[in-house]
């Protein structure tokens, strides 16, 4: 089927385009060079689409384009059904290396939700909850935070070695960083 290019401010059009593959890229950097007030209403939206991949890729975009208005969508998309959703969305509140802007989600938006990630049944869930507590713990290094407790406990309870792992190596750079 033929799929015609949207007008360049057609953000709506460039969201849809993201649930087809061969468009996939050409959209998404197409929204990322925009990165204009006016395509984030789009991308917010598109993290309530029907198909997972165009949720995946809004998710992805605002993790470098987020601002203050999108942080309720973000949060709104951690209880997507689809697990890589769920993933690029905690990144994309707990990653400040990927921001292209000033706006720096707080921690206390995710954190609780992370920490009850750990528990989810698929481990890319896991995962990319290990990762988002992991650069909080980094940023504070304090070691009665909620996110520093839970990292501690996965190495007791994840039946999976490469998740303990993760977490030990999280905790390690947050104790490193303390010690400086």
């Amino acid at each position: 089927m033929q799929r015609s290019t949207p007008a360049g401010r057609d953000f709506e059009g460039w969201v849809g385009l993201l649930a087809h593959a061969g468009f996939r890229q050409r959209a998404r950097r197409h929204l990322m060079r925009a990165g204009s007030p006016e395509a984030l209403p789009a991308l917010r939206q598109g993290l309530r689409h029907a198909d997972p991949f165009v949720r995946r890729g809004c998710a992805s975009i605002l993790d470098h384009l987020v601002d203050e208005a999108s942080l309720p969508d973000l949060v709104a998309a951690l209880d997507d059904e689809d697990p890589e959703v769920v993933k690029r969305a905690l990144h994309a509140l707990a990653c400040d290396a990927c921001k292209e802007n000033a706006c720096r989600p707080s921690d206390d938006l995710f954190v609780p939700r992370a920490v009850e990630m750990l528990g989810h049944p698929d481990p890319g869930v896991r995962a990319g909850a290990i990762d988002a507590l992991g650069k909080t713990v980094q940023r504070s290094a304090d070691p009665s935070s909620p996110a520093m407790k839970a990292l501690a406990a996965v190495e007791d309870r994840e039946r999976i070695s490469g998740l303990r792992y993760m977490a030990r190596r999280r905790l390690a750079l947050a104790e490193r960083r303390a010690l400086r």
